[in-house]
């Protein structure tokens, strides 16, 4: 709703009877509606007090104006190249752009003008811009001649879209008699231009401009008291030129506003066919080598007795990405996310899962055009925005976007495109703050993690970060020891897992233990497991050593029911709960874990803690005061 100015004005607008019918019951539209926007407070506050609509049921969204309207260069060259467009134009003029209505109030400014000094006058041309038929040209005309200011009034009539913006930019001031308005948008234009503005003291007009440029539209007095003041008077006019440097609302800013309410009215209204809620889940899903897509699939499981849900399958890359989904859960590309929504006639929540990999990528393209539910794998987010920015989830680039979070971070920190882990934590770079902004709810798997990402976020968008515990696996039944003691650890195999560490201890331990065995069991990149081969073969326990790359479910738990002892290390925290820490304590394995992130609030007597930046030599008298004592395992 624009404004309701035909029901405010009636004895103007409404006269005629058939008219009247039509506008009355386009009203029975407003009453209707399951919300109402409107551009100003002013409008709001009219459909409650004329119409009966609730309050709730309205919100205001404001307007903004086209980016052509701004403020010039050079002033002079505006007033010059606006005079090339309206013939009889002076060099300084003050300026009314608008319709030629009885509710514009062009009488009273007339009036108005005459008011004022001569010598004002003499300097400042008046200047009514808007469309007139010859029949009203000839009434101001006439007007201007009773009033005596007929060599000073300027009715260029209508002027396109360019010319105006030039009037406005070099015009001394903008005045806006008007009588009622539902936003003001000429005065909002002025601002926008960078000119001097007053405007009467009514309706939305009080919501652009402050008390001290607003004046009593009804007496011409005040008009011309209001206009002297801003030509003549250097601390009005100051006051004035500090409100035009008050940025107004972009229209980034009303579509924002708009697109909430659309939020608001989707979440609200399960449509009412639907017999059990239905939800949209964005993750990757087995057989990814991601802990993420089977923490998934065990988590679509045990919400189906709940809701019904449509899958989509992540994986990061342009392609449809294979995925398995538990039994009664449909999957779907990435892509379609939005396709599927209208078949299934809306989705009562949308779920992203995100951590800080490849395989989160889709999501966050998503999330950046949907708000959703994001449920945080990671909370340092710093490879996935690096590959998001190679596969469209960031296309502005990965600088661009750590610029974006952190303004004020030394120019050489990720101006490469990428950033290490602990070049990252030096830094104090989480980069998730803007996934906790496009979060309806950023639910964390610890309290560390949530603490952590409050770090990250204003005040303000900490009541969105919700902590919805790791679930750990079902405890697995008791396996026999194995004849041979094994050390493995498990999950993805890199650097980050200090996995040149646990090489290096596991060759002091072998010296004294002829059947002690290492074994990685989780994905391998080709090059890591080309650099562990040679470490190992290096130090001598070649044949000791086994890598296993990416298993089946079934034997990644045949080997957490083999192993003596198991060793999880970590040299930074991305405030992860570690699933292959999960896993191990679930299956009775003794774990040794670093005292770092999520991990350091695991109890005491369920695993063994070690300081992140343990050595070798320190890391294999640990490992072995475990394999030595049965009791204490």
């Amino acid at each position: 709703v624009y404004d309701l100015i035909p029901e405010l004005f009636p004895e103007v607008y409404l006269l005629d009877p058939g008219l009247r019918r039509r506008y009355r019951a386009r009203l029975e539209l407003i009453r209707a509606a399951d919300h109402v926007v409107t551009l100003s407070q002013s409008a709001a506050d009219d459909l409650v007090d004329r119409l009966a609509v609730p309050a709730s049921r309205v919100t205001v969204i404001g307007a903004s104006v086209a980016a052509a309207f701004a403020p010039p260069t050079s002033r002079q060259r505006a007033r010059h190249e606006a005079q090339r467009w309206v013939p009889g134009l002076e060099g300084r003029y003050l300026l009314y752009t608008g319709g030629v209505e009885p509710r514009k109030n062009l009488e009273r400014f007339l009036t108005a003008y005459s008011l004022l000094p001569a010598d004002v006058r003499a300097r400042w041309q008046a200047v009514l811009v808007c469309r007139m038929d010859e029949l009203q040209r000839h009434h101001y005309d006439w007007r201007a001649s009773q009033l005596g200011i007929s060599g000073r009034l300027l009715l260029p009539g209508f002027v396109p879209d360019n010319a105006l913006v030039t009037l406005y930019q070099g015009a001394d001031l903008f005045v806006f008699p008007s009588l009622y308005e539902g936003y003001g948008l000429p005065v909002a234009e002025a601002l926008a231009c960078g000119t001097p503005s007053i405007a009467a003291d009514r309706s939305s007009l009080r919501e652009i401009l402050p008390a001290e440029a607003r004046f009593d539209p009804t007496d011409p007095s005040a008009i011309a008291s209001a206009m002297l003041g801003a030509l003549t008077d250097p601390v009005q006019l100051a006051r004035l030129v500090a409100r035009v440097a008050a940025a107004g609302p972009t229209w980034d800013d009303v579509a924002d506003r708009l697109v909430e309410v659309y939020e608001r009215l989707a979440a609200a209204r399960a449509p009412a066919w639907r017999r059990r809620p239905r939800y949209a889940f964005v993750t990757p899903l087995p057989p990814a080598n991601t802990g993420v897509a089977d923490y998934s699939f065990r988590l679509l499981t045990a919400l189906a007795v709940h809701a019904d849900a449509d899958v989509f399958v992540d994986g990061g890359g342009g392609e449809p990405v294979d995925g398995r989904a538990p039994v009664g859960v449909d999957a779907w590309p990435v892509g379609a996310l939005e396709a599927v929504e209208r078949a299934r006639g809306g989705f009562d929540a949308i779920v992203y899962c995100i951590g800080n990999s490849e395989y989160h990528t889709g999501a966050l393209r998503w999330l950046r055009r949907r708000p959703g539910v994001v449920l945080a794998h990671d909370v340092r987010l710093t490879e996935l925005y690096f590959h998001g920015a190679h596969r469209g989830a960031a296309p502005e680039g990965f600088a661009a976007a750590l610029r974006g979070m952190y303004p004020d971070l030394p120019g050489d920190v990720g101006a490469g495109g990428h950033l290490l882990a602990e070049e990252a934590e030096a830094a104090g770079v989480l980069m998730a703050r803007e996934v906790v902004h496009c979060a309806e709810r950023f639910l964390t798997t610890s309290q560390f993690a949530a603490d952590l990402a409050s770090t990250d976020v204003d005040p303000a968008a900490r009541a969105k970060i919700v902590v919805a515990p790791y679930a750990y696996p079902d405890v697995a039944p008791a396996s026999d020891p194995p004849m041979e003691a094994v050390v493995a650890t498990f999950g993805v195999v890199n650097e980050i897992k200090r996995s040149s560490v646990v090489v290096d201890a596991f060759a002091d331990l072998a010296k004294d233990r002829p059947q002690l065995r290492l074994v990685f069991v989780g994905p391998v990149a080709v090059e890591e497991r080309a650099r562990l081969r040679a470490q190992a073969e290096a130090r001598g326990i070649g044949p000791r050593v086994e890598i296993t790359g990416p298993l089946e479910p079934a034997e990644y738990d045949r080997w957490l029911g083999s192993v003596t002892v198991a060793v999880q290390l970590r040299a930074t925290s991305n405030g992860e709960t570690s699933g292959a820490i999960a896993d191990c304590l679930a299956h009775g394995v003794p774990t040794v874990v670093s005292d770092l992130g999520t991990a350091s609030h695991l109890p005491d007597y369920g695993v063994v803690k070690v300081g992140p930046g343990i050595n070798a030599s320190a890391l294999a008298a640990v490992l072995g005061d475990l394999l030595d004592d049965p009791d204490r395992r």
